[in-house]
Formats: structure tokens, C-alpha cells, sequence
């Protein structure tokens, strides 16, 4: 193993913490999920009430704009939501290896404060602030020990 990959079974976090970080995860995958679906159903309306609206004669070109903004709106949100998903994703998969709780970057744990507000964060604050030292921000690998 090279000196900048992280071993498996790397986390400071007991059993049960690790379980409480994962229930919370879980809960909002769903709720991200859930979030993804409204959305879409929500976009869906507005396009069925877009041809609707655009035949109708007494359309305006500025509620054409508005739907449009609307639109936007909805596709922006998903994506922010399907990426918070793959956050979620990732962290659930660092619980399975052991690596749950350390910093991608310095190795070092994360605050439990920041898991308890972000449970799907993989930088310590210090790694977030950039405050480590240049030759320390060499990304550290999450792959598997080959001992």
C-alpha cells in the first residue's frame, strides 16, 4: 500500500455511531429522493400546462419566460438534489469499508459536529478552510489495503 492511500477499517467512530451516521444517511436518501420525485412530477405538470398555455391566445410572452424560469428552477434543484444523492452514495460506501468519518485529504477524522450537521461530508474543516500545508492537499485514495 502506498503512504497516501487510506487503509479499510480507518474510522475512529464506535459501532454505534457508526450506526446513528447511518440512519441518518438513509433517512435523507429518502428524503432526497423524495425531493427528485416531487420535482419531477412538478416539471411534468408544467409541461403538460405548456402547450395548454402556449396555444391559448391570450398568452403573454412574459408567463412564456416565467414557465421557462420555472423550468430552470426545477432541473437546477434536481441535479443539486442527485448530487447531494451521490454524496450520500459515497458515504454510505465509506461505513461498508471502514473509512466512514476521515478526510479524503488530510486523513485525519472529521468533526463529529460537521457528520451530525452533514452526515455525507468527506473533508475535515481544516481540508474545507485550506488550512494545511500544500504538500499535505495530495488527495488520499479510499481504495481497499492489498496487505
Amino acid at each position: 500500500m502506498s503512504g497516501n492511500e487510506t487503509p479499510v477499517d480507518n474510522t475512529a467512530l464506535t459501532e454505534k455511531e457508526l450506526d446513528h451516521f447511518k440512519n441518518k444517511l438513509v433517512e435523507e436518501q429518502k428524503e432526497a429522493e423524495d425531493k427528485i420525485n416531487e420535482l419531477e412530477q412538478s416539471l411534468e405538470e408544467i409541461e403538460a400546462n405548456k402547450g395548454d398555455r402556449a396555444s391559448s391566445s391570450a398568452h403573454h410572452q412574459g408567463n412564456l419566460g416565467s414557465l421557462e424560469e420555472q423550468r430552470e428552477t426545477k432541473y437546477t434543484l434536481i441535479e443539486k438534489q442527485k448530487r447531494k444523492l451521490e454524496k450520500i452514495n459515497i458515504a454510505l460506501d465509506r461505513i461498508a469499508t471502514g473509512n466512514y468519518g476521515t478526510c479524503v485529504v488530510t486523513g485525519d477524522q472529521i468533526q463529529r459536529e460537521r457528520l451530525e450537521i452533514m452526515p455525507y461530508a468527506v473533508h475535515s474543516i481544516d481540508a474545507m478552510e485550506g488550512n494545511i500545508e500544500p504538500d499535505e492537499k495530495e488527495r488520499l485514495s479510499v481504495n481497499e489495503a492489498t496487505d
